[in-house]
């Protein structure tokens, strides 16, 4: 069914991020969500899983409005999201292996052998194999980002949320990453929504674009549709040309 946002409104004090923002995720695609510093990506990425609520307005995933699930539902609904967080958000003091199981061993139906096997597979699929046993200050950028994918994937949810996948990563590791996110479609099927100021990354990952500007959707289509747009705002950030956007 997908999620859906629906007229979202978010204010920090007596300043409004989100002035009614609405878009679909829809079953089974990435849906990149563009905008710049501090335009609400990461505040709308933490509506859907109920770390924040909404002012007014829904998020809705596979039918139930988050803001008024219980707690326990809460819970449920976060083994069917996984969250990649913008910088890995990996304990310290716990091993790779130990990271990305601590999400199953919150599960009474999985026995530690079932735990070690899931744990497994997910670093196979990231690529992190024979990482288990080293600490997150033993890894490089790029693989703390491939640890807190393999963690997100743990718990074989419906749906990734990638908050600035490739943020402070050289090119060749933010190729990667892609790469990895694109998998993450094929192979898993899961929905995504990647929220990212990097343009190159988005078009190699993006099935459809939304752009948040001022707290509301400015625009929403294709890869081809975007890169064929005459909003000089959409355009002047898509091709870094601040002076478009200023005349809008």
């Amino acid at each position: 069914m997908g999620i859906q946002i629906r007229d979202l409104h978010k204010s920090f004090g007596d300043k409004a991020v989100l002035k009614g923002f609405s878009v679909e995720a829809r079953e089974g695609e990435t849906l990149v969500i563009l905008g710049g510093s501090g335009s609400g990506k990461s505040v709308t990425l933490k509506h859907v899983v109920g770390l924040l609520t909404p002012d007014r307005g829904d998020v809705v995933v596979d039918g139930d409005v988050v803001s008024e699930l219980t707690l326990d539902q809460l819970f449920k609904l976060r083994r069917r999201v996984g969250y990649v967080f913008q910088f890995a958000a990996l304990f310290d003091s716990l091993s790779v292996a130990d990271n990305v199981g601590m999400g199953l061993r919150r599960h009474a139906d999985m026995g530690p052998g079932e735990i070690r096997e899931r744990v497994a597979d997910c670093l196979e699929m990231v690529d992190l194999v024979g990482f288990e046993e080293r600490f997150p200050a033993e890894l490089s950028g790029g693989q703390k980002k491939r640890a807190g994918i393999a963690r997100a994937i743990a718990t074989r949810p419906q749906y990734l949320l990638y908050d600035e996948p490739t943020t402070g990563l050289d090119p060749v590791t933010r190729a990667m990453i892609d790469q990895l996110i694109l998998r993450m479609s094929e192979e898993l099927g899961v929905t995504g929504i990647v929220i990212t100021h990097d343009i190159d990354s988005a078009f190699r990952v993006a099935d459809r674009f939304a752009m948040l500007h001022e707290g509301r959707c400015r625009f929403v289509g294709t890869p081809d549709e975007i890169r064929n747009t005459d909003d000089p705002v959409v355009r002047g950030f898509i091709e870094g040309r601040p002076e478009l956007m200023e005349k809008a």
